[in-house]
Order: C-alpha cells, then structure tokens, then sequence
C-alpha cells in the first residue's frame, strides 16, 4: 500500500496509497475459503505485503489515483485537480500531465501521479500498470443510505445543525449504542481522548497506532474511521460520518489549519465523525474534528471554518456545495457527486495511512 503499485526497483520515491484502494469489503475475510483467486485477489495480496515507512517530511509522495474532476484555467496551461484518492486539490501546469489526466477521466482509469501536499503541486502524471487498472476497476462501490443536503448561501447555521440531528444515528455494523451523548461533558471527555492520540505528541499512546491529527492536507478518512471505530467500541455511542463537498461550479473548501502554524489547504471533500449531543434547547448535530478544533463543534460551526476567505485560490468560491451524512461504514467518496463510497471493514487501509503519515505536520 505505501510502494510502487508496479513493484519495479528502478523507482526511488517512496509511493502511497491511499483511500482508493479502502473498497475491499470482503478483503482477507476468515470465512471466505472460496474466493476466486482473480486478478483483483492477486493484486490485494501484493498491496497487503507492500505496506512502507512512514514518509518523511517534505519528500514528494507517489501514489495510484483516479481523477474525480480536473478545472482548467481559461487559457488552458494550468488545472486544478480533483482525485478520489486524495482531498486536497492539486495544481497540474505542464501540458502533458494535464492531456494525460484528461484522458484518464474521459476513460475512468488511474494514472500514478508524484505530487507535493505543502506546494499542493503535481509534478509528474505516468500511466498506471495493467494490474493496476484491473484492481481499480473490480473494486466495489456502495451506495448508502445517507441523505444529500445542497447547502445554500442562506441557508442558516440553526436549520442545519437541528435537521441533521433529526436524522438519527445510521451505524448498522455495531448493536448495542446509545444513539444521543447525554452532555457536552461527556462528548468533550470523549474528543480529549481522540485528541491526545495526535502523532504530534509524545505518547505513549493506549491506541494500536497514533492518530496523524498534526497533518490536514490529507487522511481525513483515515481519521474519522479510528475515531469512529474509538466512539463505538470504547464508549458504546453510535455515530454518523458527515461529507462535505465542493463538486459544484467553483467552490473550494479553504481552510486554514489555525491548529498548525496557519497555513491554508484547499480540499474538495472532508469528512468527519457526526454525533447528536444532547443539548438545554434540543438534540443537535455536533462534529468531531481534533485536526480543526479543541472540542467537538456544531456542525454548521464545521462547515463555516471551512470556507474560510483568507485561503481562497484566485478564479474559486470558498463554499461547501453539499453534505452527505452517511454511515460508519463509508470510508471515501467513490464519486464526485458524492453519492457513493469506498469502504474499509477491516481498518487495513486506514491504519497503512495513520503509519504513512505520523511523521508529517500540515504547516512547514
């Protein structure tokens, strides 16, 4: 998951992978003797042996992707493109790299890009391997239950936090939770035990793996699925995850990781664990998010830090131009739309992301 997705020794950068390949839903099950053995199976073995080191900080990062959506300048020489394997928006300038991305999304196929997260800048496009294609296109997507909500200028930060708390709680992998946290006390307890697993602190940790909060360009889907995985089975309440999305126009969501020394990062998507909390004036919708904040947030709270004016790239509108709540269970967008998602059942993926990671901080 963190090599060469072609496994030849000639590359010397270091390669990750990253949310795309989170879709195996029945990967390395114990009760699944009779798998085919298929390319896909094959491919899913070398991955699971290919796990790396943690990256160093400031070396560029290679890794398998499919194109979600690319948006060229007017005149052409630069985009701003969109991966499903990878929130933050990257910049493409030179004019091969930017055919070939073209033609990859035109064709709904990965290409291997090199790119570095703290320039947000791709530096090289190469097509990926035949093996690669192969896995990329058996993986399964699913479709969930969850509920799209188009945010609007107007809409207000009240109708948002009470109609996404109405919707209840859609965990349908673990029985037994209690749907609505009692207090903010309690949430708060709860969000200060996720937040001392930040990678950036010294430890010890009472987790298997540190969580790579102190790093926002990317992992966000790792993130929340730790932390979701710590709300049910540490303290037994259920939880949402909650998208948002700038795949509308030209929105970008823009955020500056006041956290980490300031530095803006520009996403297309993030995501985050929702829970209900209950309140003196009713239940509502709040968010966990360590990366972001020193406390859990309401979720309208969330939204706004994320169209934050002072990290707007120039031709972009900072706005979320949709949320999809959805359950535990969705790890990634497997779309632009947003409307279906990668998931990871066995926590491989997200832990091989928190150890490619936990050495890297957001702001240089």
């Amino acid at each position: 998951m963190r090599k060469n997705t072609s496994f030849r020794s000639t590359i010397n950068f270091p390669v990750i992978y990253t949310i795309a390949l989170a879709s195996i839903v029945t990967a390395f099950s114990a009760c699944n003797k009779s798998r085919p053995v298929t390319a896909a199976v094959v491919r899913e073995q070398q991955l699971r042996a290919a796990v790396g080191k943690p990256l160093a900080q400031s070396q560029e990062i290679t890794s398998v992707v499919t194109v979600a959506n690319i948006r060229t300048s007017g005149d052409g020489k630069t985009a701003r493109v969109m991966f499903l394997q990878n929130p933050q928006i990257l910049n493409v300038t030179d004019a091969a790299d930017i055919a070939m991305l073209k033609t990859a999304l035109d064709q709904n196929q990965p290409v291997m890009i090199t790119f570095d997260p703290w320039q947000a800048k791709v530096s090289h496009v190469v097509a990926a391997s035949q093996q690669d294609k192969e896995y990329f296109n058996s993986k399964p997507v699913i479709g969930s239950p969850g509920t799209a909500i188009t945010i609007d200028r107007t809409t207000s930060a009240e109708i948002i936090d009470r109609q996404t708390a109405a919707m209840g709680v859609l965990d349908i992998t673990t029985p037994g939770l209690t749907n609505v946290i009692p207090d903010f006390a309690t949430a708060q307890q709860m969000f200060d035990y996720m937040a001392h697993q930040c990678c950036q602190l010294p430890g010890p940790y009472t987790l298997d793996h540190c969580i790579t909060f102190q790093y926002c360009p990317d992992g966000c889907y790792a993130r929340a699925h730790k932390m979701c995985w710590i709300m049910n089975k540490k303290y037994h309440y259920g939880t949402q995850k909650v998208f948002s999305f700038a795949n509308a126009g030209i929105d970008e969501l823009c955020v500056k990781a006041q956290k980490w020394n300031g530095c803006c990062i520009n996403w297309w998507y993030h995501v985050a664990p929702l829970v209900t909390i209950k309140t003196p004036t009713g239940p509502k919708a709040y968010v966990f998010d360590p990366a972001m904040f020193d406390q859990p947030v309401l979720l309208s709270t969330w939204l706004h830090f994320q169209q934050n004016p002072d990290c707007v790239p120039t031709g972009s509108v900072p706005h979320v131009s949709m949320i999809n709540i959805q359950p535990t269970s969705a790890y990634s967008p497997a779309s632009y739309s947003g409307y279906s998602f990668d998931t990871d059942p066995t926590f491989y993926y997200t832990n091989s992301t928190l150890v490619s990671y936990e050495n890297l901080i957001s702001c240089p």
